[in-house]
């Protein structure tokens, strides 16, 4: 980005929602890059002083359990569900009945709602390996303290999940 560009971008602030501000990247030849739509999700959560999760469809993909992209930006929260629209992109919080534990790891609720995206059909070996690889010693243990607020097919896996 050249001297200009970053002058013009550092002298204007662009209202994204009610509450949520940013300095604009201005690009040659693209025009202005947006913001991250991830970001924009965390600060209205952090605004709403509510707890974001991503969707079960978007956890499964991150772990590498789906290779579908999700086609909607949605969270799931313990908040009340509510819809934002950012220029031609929807984002929508979801409530869910799950409480999570305080303090949980963000990487333990991942790997709970992609295992309940996929179902206990789809659940397999290798499934579970990938769960157990990105989960440190520390985040099994808020995972097995989770096991009593999850459905039971799920609080199946959790062992499998910790054993390995």
């Amino acid at each position: 980005m050249s001297d200009d560009n970053q002058a013009k971008a550092g002298n204007k602030i662009i209202r994204i929602v009610r509450g949520i501000y940013y300095y604009p990247i201005i690009q040659d030849g693209i025009g202005i890059i947006p913001p991250n739509l991830d970001d924009i999700a965390n600060a209205i959560a952090r605004n709403s002083g509510i707890a974001i999760y991503p969707s079960g469809a978007l956890c499964a993909n991150m772990l590498g359990l789906s290779n579908q992209v999700p086609s909607q930006n949605i969270y799931w929260t313990h908040g009340k569900s509510m819809t934002k629209q950012i220029g031609k992109n929807t984002i929508i919080f979801k409530h869910i009945r799950i409480n999570p534990i305080p303090n949980i790891p963000s990487i333990v609720m991942v790997v709970l709602n992609a295992l309940n995206y996929l179902g206990k059909n789809k659940i397999d070996d290798d499934a579970v390996t990938r769960c157990s690889a990105v989960l440190s010693d520390s985040d099994k243990k808020y995972l097995h303290k989770m096991s009593s607020k999850v459905s039971g097919w799920l609080a199946d896996f959790i062992p499998k999940i910790i054993a390995i």
